[in-house]
């Protein structure tokens, strides 16, 4: 049976700082060869995406819902109203932050905010994780729609629990997924938009039912893409928040957690790789 996948990127399909393991290449191919199809639900923009060479997905879910994309065709586009980003951007620099700005051509950051991002990547991970279409720039061209903010403090910082309660209704402040602590760097989203929005829309585009929805994410802001899909499956090297919300959990991003994923999924249940050596 035919079935609608959404894959997280970072931690899901690419193992921090590398490429996507083969196993996850062959079992996406082989999904659209019997007639399913496959999109990317990220955080990241579209300018941030890998290139994805060996993998042709049939769409983008990306800014956590902001902006979709189906076989080229922009079907959906929110953005942050230039005068709330304005208000947003100067209460987070009063505040210390380091301000990371998310448009669908380009993430704009300060240069001391390029290196102390680096620096914490390092520190946390110690290795850099690959985000293309960063732009070194203190200001954001008048013309980009806003799409997304990461932000990031020191230690002694104001504090990311404190921007949560904060900045009121009209965000969301999620927890980001390359593995920095959540109390040190998380992504401010509109409320209107997530990743199960996104998924949403998609299965609409198609008139599709959400009964043939799968959702695959390995960190906090793929919990509600994860319970909203039929069919919702943690990474093995998940959060534990969305451990406790998955319908399944498949084996590490690099120990055929993709594969296992896709196969469990096609085979209603049947197959079940988390026990199995691979040859």
């Amino acid at each position: 049976m035919s079935k609608y996948f959404f894959f997280d990127v970072d931690g899901t399909l690419l193992p921090f700082g590398k490429s996507v393991p083969e196993s996850a290449v062959y079992a996406i191919k082989a999904a659209q060869a019997l007639g399913s199809k496959c999109f990317i639900a990220s955080g990241r923009s579209l300018a941030e995406l890998p290139a994805f060479e060996n993998i042709a997905f049939d769409g983008y879910i990306c800014s956590a819902g902001a902006t979709i994309e189906i076989d080229g065709k922009r079907i959906y586009s929110a953005h942050i109203e230039r005068k709330k980003f304005n208000k947003l951007f100067r209460y987070l620099k009063d505040r210390g932050f380091y301000v990371l700005t998310q448009t669908d051509n380009a993430t704009y950051l300060s240069r001391e905010a390029g290196e102390f991002f680096k620096s914490q990547l390092m520190k946390y991970i110690g290795r850099l994780v690959e985000l293309n279409g960063l732009v070194l720039s203190e200001d954001v061209p008048e013309d980009e729609e806003i799409k997304k903010l990461l932000i990031l403090c020191a230690e002694d910082g104001y504090g990311t629990d404190r921007v949560r309660a904060e900045i009121g209704s009209e965000f969301t402040v999620v927890n980001n997924t390359v593995s920095l602590p959540p109390r040190l760097m998380v992504e401010i989203v509109m409320s209107s938009v997530s990743k199960a929005t996104g998924i949403e829309k998609v299965l609409s585009y198609y008139g599709a039912s959400r009964e043939d929805s799968v959702a695959i994410g390995d960190g906090s802001n793929d919990i509600e893409m994860v319970e909203y899909a039929s069919l919702g499956i943690a990474m093995g090297n998940s959060s534990s928040d969305l451990l406790e919300v998955a319908d399944y959990v498949t084996t590490d991003v690099e120990n055929d957690g993709i594969k296992n994923a896709i196969f469990y999924a096609l085979s209603g249940g049947a197959y079940d790789g988390r026990n199995k050596k691979e040859g």
